[in-house]
């Protein structure tokens, strides 16, 4: 699998060269965004709360799942079902992304490419046991780009 930031707001997966989702940012410096997977279902993702320190992502306006970055600078990723997992960054700059389940078992892996012609990132992804939910995999890319824009300190709106 493969991601693709396409016009700097959109990042394109790829399965075998197939299109399988897509994550658009509503503006360049916004966290707000939605995905869009093959089967046409629309997820919006936008910051909740005064300071905008936890992220929810909803379907047809009903909460699925959110994000929240915690004191050890990971994101945890945490669905209505009561699933929940981790995205870590790992490396020596912390250039290297993970999502994790409880039992710290690494599920996907996200390698970020910096393209300093567009100024954009693309990603390599990936895994053990291929991941059956798209929605989990844009999710997980949705937490890289937000981990890269707090780490660099990026004003977002």
């Amino acid at each position: 699998m493969k991601i693709e930031c396409t016009d700097k707001k959109t990042f394109q997966l790829t399965d075998n060269g197939q299109s399988a989702g897509q994550l658009t940012y509503k503006s360049l410096f916004s966290y707000n965004a939605e995905i869009i997977l093959t089967n046409s279902d629309r997820y919006e993702i936008k910051p909740v709360g005064f300071f905008g320190t936890s992220i929810a992502v909803t379907k047809n306006e009903t909460e699925i799942a959110n994000l929240k970055m915690n004191w050890k600078g990971q994101i945890v990723m945490t669905f209505q079902d009561g699933q929940e997992f981790v995205f870590k960054a790992k490396g020596a700059f912390l250039d290297k992304y993970f999502i994790e389940n409880k039992k710290e078992e690494k599920l996907i892996q996200f390698d970020p490419h910096f393209n300093w012609s567009k100024f954009t990132y693309n990603y390599d992804i990936s895994y053990d046991k291929k991941p059956e939910d798209i929605l989990f995999v844009l999710l997980g890319v949705y937490a890289a780009n937000y981990f890269i824009a707090v780490m660099s300190g990026a004003i977002v709106s």
